[in-house]
């Protein structure tokens, strides 16, 4: 009996002491991990890291407002601003050559032709049953008088075959309101044959490249609602692709860029004038008539040409490389098929940016410190930046090719290129003005 009492006080005893020894050392363990965990937070989140990120956007608006005031860095500032990777894929990743053209579309070079010319062309093209006719040039104001009625008298036979469309502008821009304050029309004899569309081309126009990337499907004119041209031939022509876009709900959308006019119908102006053409080629298409020189296929003018993403040189473009009427069959093709290009949000982005910036200047500033690293810092971080270079564009290709998503991080790629130089000086400066800064590291 005393035995298996003896026996008992023992199994309790060691239970107790197992069950102490347990909590000692789960306590142990987890003041260490918790020991661990803050000497891995206090070199991510400290004065160091934090003022750093700081300081490399500081640096970027810096040079921002530095360059705009000196001229020879204004060139340099809007040639990067200008450059987008997307431009890259249209140009020179994607096959360009394997990209099908768009039957859908047909286009009509007006060249110098006067308003009786481009009458008679309007009814020669409204005779072979086209779904819609778009023209894009803005015939204000009167001309001489047997023009502007040659013009009415061929519009009055074309529009009972066809709607037409012609070209507005859209003028006075009302920053507050956000919209236009007057709209440029065509001569009012005209108006009541056709509707209109504005066909003004929006381009980054605070740099001398003016590339055209964008479209804004409609627009308010005081209070009314004017809408693109392109948008205007797809409600007349198929109004449930339109539908579409509009649902969208965007106040622009990307370009999707199919191809210059080697993707497009295209025939010169005496051409459409002489009927040198299949009859079937103009029947329910939709028909854009607008300027592209001479001839289409001599492109030795600047008139209503822009840079576009197809532009074979992305940095510091010589030549322009796309007609206004090539754009805009652009944007009908792209509405037509539904190849929209999605972004992401604006708020996405800069978390992403800023996100992209702190993670390299965790690193660095890591790296800065180290003892052994330390002195090869100029070299590990340029190969570092190199290689997250290289993976941020093969996921923005491969998102804009595969999905039609473009990431915009501009910022963040630039913060990650100048990270390494900036933060270099600055935790120089940092370490001898302030040394409790380096605690973290020790």
């Amino acid at each position: 009996m005393y035995r298996n009492e003896f026996s008992l006080n023992c199994l309790r005893f060691f239970l107790k002491f197992s069950v102490n020894l347990l909590k000692v050392t789960l306590h142990f363990i987890i003041y260490n991990l918790l020991f661990l965990l803050m000497r891995f937070l206090r070199k991510i989140f400290n004065i160091a890291t934090l003022t750093g990120t700081i300081t490399i956007f500081a640096f970027m608006f810096l040079l921002q407002v530095v360059a705009v005031n000196f001229d020879f860095l204004n060139i340099f500032e809007q040639t990067i601003n200008n450059f987008k990777i997307s431009d890259v894929y249209f140009s020179q990743i994607r096959d360009n050559e394997n990209v099908k053209g768009d039957t859908n579309i047909v286009i009509v070079n007006i060249g110098y032709l006067p308003r009786a010319a481009l009458g008679a062309q309007l009814e020669v093209i409204s005779r072979y049953k086209p779904k819609v006719i778009g023209l894009d040039a803005l015939l204000e104001g009167a001309r001489q008088p047997e023009q502007d009625s040659t013009l009415e008298a061929f519009l009055q036979i074309a529009s009972d075959r066809c709607p037409i469309v012609f070209a507005s502008k859209l003028e006075k821009p009302n920053l507050e309101k956000k919209s236009f304050d007057s709209l440029g029309l065509p001569y009012k004899p005209f108006q009541k044959y056709i509707e209109t569309g504005y066909v003004n081309v929006v381009t980054d126009e605070d740099t001398k490249f003016e590339t055209a990337r964008i479209v804004s499907p409609k627009e308010k004119v005081k209070d009314s609602i004017e809408y693109s041209f392109a948008t205007k031939l797809v409600q007349l022509s198929y109004p449930n692709k339109a539908t579409i876009l509009l649902e969208r709900n965007n106040e622009v959308e990307n370009i999707y860029y199919r191809g210059n006019h080697q993707k497009f119908m295209v025939l010169n102006p005496m051409d459409v004038l002489e009927e040198n053409f299949d009859p079937s080629v103009f029947k329910d298409k939709i028909v854009i008539m607008g300027y592209m020189g001479e001839d289409y296929l001599i492109e030795n003018g600047v008139d209503d040409r822009y840079y576009t993403p197809m532009n074979k040189r992305s940095v510091g473009r010589a030549a322009r490389d796309m007609y206004g009427i090539m754009i805009h069959a652009n944007m009908l093709s792209m509405i037509m098929h539904e190849n929209y290009i999605d972004v992401i949000p604006s708020f996405l982005a800069i978390i992403i940016s800023v996100l992209m910036a702190f993670a390299n200047v965790v690193l660095f500033t890591y790296i800065y410190f180290h003892r052994k690293l330390g002195t090869w810092y100029d070299v590990i971080t340029k190969g570092v930046q190199l290689v997250e270079v290289i993976i941020f564009v093969f996921i923005f290709i491969w998102t804009l090719a595969g999905y039609n998503l473009m990431l915009e991080a501009t910022l963040g790629v630039l913060a990650v290129i100048l990270s390494g130089d900036v933060l270099e000086v600055f935790l120089a400066l940092l370490a001898n003005i302030y040394p409790k800064s380096t605690r973290a590291y020790e």
